[in-house]
Formats: C-alpha cells, structure tokens, sequence
C-alpha cells in the first residue's frame, strides 16, 4: 500500500468522477484507475463501484476512507512538524471561513501573515458553516472560521472575540436617524435575512423572536451583498455584523446600534481534536485574534 494510492481514493472519493480526480492530484486518468484497482486487489474488495454514469464508494470503501484520511493528514502532521524545526514557517495552512467573515477579516489577516511569516502559504475557502464543518471532519482544511458554539465531537473550538449587530436601513428609512433601536420596533418591520445554512441569518431571526413568535420576514439571501442592496433601496431592514457596517461601501445605509442588550456573535475558530495545532496554525490563530480585536496593521517595513 502506497500513501500516493490513499490520495488517489481520497480525491476519487470526493470528486466521484475519475477525470476531475485524476485532475485534481495531477495524473492521468488511467494512472490513477490502475493505481486504486491496485489498491483494491491488495485490500482483497472493491473501495468504489463503478458505471458508466455514476462512480461511489462501497460499504468497504466508506470503512476504510476515514482511515485514509486520518494516514495522509499524519503524514503532513509529521512533514510540518519537521519544518518547524528548521526556525522558519513554511508549508500550507487550509483555512475556511463563514461568508459573514472571510471578506471583512481575511484580507487584514492575509496583510498581517506577509509580514509574519512571508513563506508561509494560507489556502483560502468561503463556506457556510455546515459545509464548513464537513470539510473539518473530513480533513480537508486545517482551521474553520466561525461564530461558535459548535458543539461537536471531536471538534475543539476557541473563542476569540464578541461582536454587535447593527440595525441596517435605508438613509430614507424612519429610523435613519435614530440613535440606538430597541427590539421592539422590528416588530412592524419586514426583515430581510440570510436563508438557512448561514448561522447569522439564524442568530438574526433569534433576536427579532424576543419580540414576536412570527417575524415578518419578506426575504431570504444567500448573501449578505443581496440583502443589504434591498435594504438600500427600502425593501426592508437587515442585521449586520459590526465588522461590515461600512457607510464608505453603502452610503445609501444607515447602521444603528441596538438598545442594550444588544444581540451580538462570538467570532472563534475550530480545528480537530485528533489533529493538534503546530505553530503555524497557532501564527495564524493569534493574526485571526488581532484582525478580530481591530488592532492596526502592522505598516510594512522599508526596504533598502
């Protein structure tokens, strides 16, 4: 058995078609074939059933996958663990964020990375929560950005920052110029929120419930740029995290704070129990932390 062959499976089985897989760990189609039906020959039974249209894993193949990638992310434990021992971060740290994060936050983090460990490589994807845990457990990425709690087995989770909601409405809005909002006046609202699968259109709909079991919600995006383009143009009104609340991109938004309590996210990372962090997932937790806390960048230095 060869660790090549075990991430010939691993891609085959995300991918469940051999080109986009041969594709994806870069060989040929009939190499990686030969090379998994050798595998198989070696296991003594069929890891993937095949046809014409359809390629998926056997009971024996969804047996053995996790063991699979539980070996290959080992060896890259152990491959990383040697660099670090050389004194400079190098090699690549998978991270995904929630899409309510990664465009407010990453690009600080990226900025402040450069300057860290400039050798360092961050691999960057932007997910919903579910998917972002999915591709957690399965060892596709080191980190996950996210409002906890999760509540998982065998996921570890770190807070590392709360942050407010902000009301967002038209500058032609009723309460454009209000001070702070108390929950109650969302109660005549109509609501513009993200669908399902996006945890902060859920922790939107929580806080409007205080008010009324049945929120008057007209809309449901997939992001937050559609939802804040209806509200801009008076459709409704919408929750905003505190780190997207920017007058110079939505000049046509007010963003008011709530009357406290007001409601709010916690911003954390997660990472699996079986797969410790080395230093260079530990750098980029304490850049994520810095970003979250809006410390300043550190200005680049000069070169001569």
């Amino acid at each position: 058995m060869e660790l090549q062959q075990l991430r010939y499976v691993a891609a085959l089985a995300k991918e469940l078609h051999f080109l986009r897989a041969s594709q994806k760990v870069h060989v040929t189609q009939p190499t990686l074939s030969q090379q998994i039906r050798k595998l198989e020959d070696e296991l003594g039974t069929p890891l993937f059933e095949r046809s014409p249209r359809k390629v998926r894993l056997t009971a024996a193949g969804q047996r053995f996958l996790p063991h699979a990638l539980e070996a290959l992310a080992a060896v890259e434990r152990g491959a990383a663990e040697l660099k670090e021992r050389s004194g400079e971060l190098t090699g690549t740290v998978r991270v995904s964020a929630i899409p309510t994060i990664c465009p407010y936050l990453m690009p600080q983090v990226i900025t402040r990375l450069r300057a860290a460990a400039p050798k360092l490589v961050l691999e960057l994807y932007e997910e919903t929560t579910s998917a972002l845990l999915t591709r957690l457990r399965d060892g596709e990425i080191d980190l996950g950005l996210l409002s906890p709690p999760v509540g998982e087995k065998g996921i570890s989770e770190l807070v590392l920052a709360s942050e407010p909601f902000y009301l967002a409405v038209s500058s032609r809005h009723r309460l454009a110029k209000a001070a702070s909002v108390p929950p109650k006046e969302l109660d005549a609202e109509r609501l513009l929120v993200l669908q399902e699968g996006h945890c902060f259109g859920g922790q939107s709909l929580e806080y409007c419930k205080r008010v009324s079991k049945n929120p008057h919600v007209i809309f449901r995006g997939s992001s937050l740029q559609s939802v804040l383009r209806l509200a801009a143009a008076g459709e409704g009104v919408t929750f905003v995290p505190k780190m997207a609340a920017s007058l110079s991109a939505w000049p046509d938004l007010r963003f008011i704070p709530f009357t406290r309590p007001e409601p709010e996210r916690q911003i954390g990372v997660v990472w699996r129990l079986s797969s410790p962090l080395l230093k260079t997932h530990q750098l980029i937790v304490s850049l994520i932390a810095e970003a979250a806390a809006g410390k300043p960048v550190p200005a680049p230095h000069s070169r001569r």
